[in-house]
């Protein structure tokens, strides 16, 4: 298998699905003391610390009701069996056209998507256990 050439520059987010997303926002922001980025009905996303190159390292809550996501990128989670929504890791800009090609080539499912709301370009591709991976990275806006 052809490996990344330490393309892998750190850990952006970690996200999890969490069964009552007003308890858990309240926990990570007021006990916890992280900063709150973005909430929705559907998700709240705390910054954790700098990270690389402008991507911020991330804790996001999912609902656990909201599947859309899961079932649309890796349909292979069971939501049973497992809180992990999805795992983030931050890779160079310049690396991230070569990485998608790389796991391509491996015959990996890679999904490409723009978070406009905060400048990441993401791939995200399942592991051989059906966990879902991205690899991510932050364009400056134009």
């Amino acid at each position: 298998m052809k490996s990344s050439p330490g393309r892998v520059k750190g850990l952006g987010e970690v996200s999890i699905r969490v069964r009552n997303l007003d308890t858990m926002h309240k926990f990570y922001e007021e006990v916890i003391g992280l900063e709150l980025l973005r909430r929705d009905e559907r998700f709240a996303f705390f910054k954790i610390a700098a990270g690389h190159r402008g991507h911020t390292q991330i804790l996001a809550l999912f609902d656990a009701e909201d599947l859309a996501f899961l079932r649309k990128k890796a349909p292979q989670v069971n939501p049973e069996t497992t809180t992990l929504h999805h795992i983030a890791l931050n890779v160079d800009l310049e690396d991230f056209e070569l990485e998608k090609k790389r796991l391509q080539d491996l015959g990996l499912n890679v999904e490409e998507h723009y978070h406009d709301w905060v400048h990441f370009r993401s791939l995200y591709f399942p592991d051989p256990e059906g966990n879902l991976l991205e690899f991510v990275c932050y364009y400056a806006a134009e």
